[in-house]
């Protein structure tokens, strides 16, 4: 009777040690399985919403509130998805603005003479500081801006930048100021804003870039966040 009981112990420990590494696998396929089915969900989903984002997203964001016209000359520019969607959604906020001012105008300011001229950032209350600095060459775009007055008034003295701690100044003898675009306010910030998002298109750009210079994405006297 000894043997007989020791032999149906060895037994159901078996019995329980395979029952048990059964139970694992099983659990370890199981889980296994559906961390690939959720990991296939979560591709599908993540592809979905870059689809959406690129496509869709856009064209929700100006349907009934950018014109065609504006639609058509920025939906194909080369730029990336997200400055693309960056810039749609800034001209939607003005749209919704409703900014019907006239006699506004959209201007740049080019570069007079070859040197080294201030990249700019904002700092926390919102005034103008100095980044870094780049070579800006005669001819080459520093700033794209608005206004609802003329260069006079707009700036006094011919005066476009003082730094904070006064050491750099940008008059006249080293920007020239040209009106682009005149319209309402609503047209010429809409203006504006796709100069801005399309500086790093330009010839000029392409080329400091080519030459292992720096690529900027917007023009350097406008502000980029700090």
């Amino acid at each position: 009777m000894n043997n007989l009981a020791k032999l149906d112990y060895r037994m159901q420990k078996r019995f329980l040690k395979y029952t048990f590494l059964f139970i694992f696998v099983f659990v370890l396929a199981y889980v296994m399985f559906n961390l690939h089915v959720a990991e296939q969900i979560t591709q599908k989903a993540s592809e979905d919403i870059a689809k959406e984002v690129s496509d869709e997203y856009i064209k929700k964001l100006s349907k009934e509130i950018v014109d065609t016209e504006i639609w058509n000359r920025v939906k194909d520019l080369p730029i990336e998805k997200s400055a693309l969607i960056k810039l749609m959604k800034s001209i939607v906020g003005i749209q919704l603005m409703e900014r019907s001012l006239p006699n506004c105008e959209q201007y740049v300011l080019l570069v007079r003479k070859t040197g080294m001229y201030p990249i700019l950032q904002t700092t926390h209350g919102g005034r103008s500081e100095i980044k870094s600095w780049i070579l800006l060459n005669v001819g080459d775009v520093w700033r794209y801006g608005v206004t609802a007055f003329n260069k006079q008034k707009r700036y006094p003295n011919g005066i476009f930048f003082i730094s904070k701690d006064g050491s750099t100044t940008l008059n006249d003898e080293d920007l020239e100021y040209i009106t682009e675009f005149e319209g309402t306010m609503t047209e010429v910030l809409i203006e504006e804003q796709i100069k801005i998002y399309t500086y790093s298109l330009l010839p000029e750009c392409v080329e400091r870039v080519k030459e292992g210079g720096e690529l900027l994405l917007i023009s350097p006297g406008n502000k980029v966040s700090k």
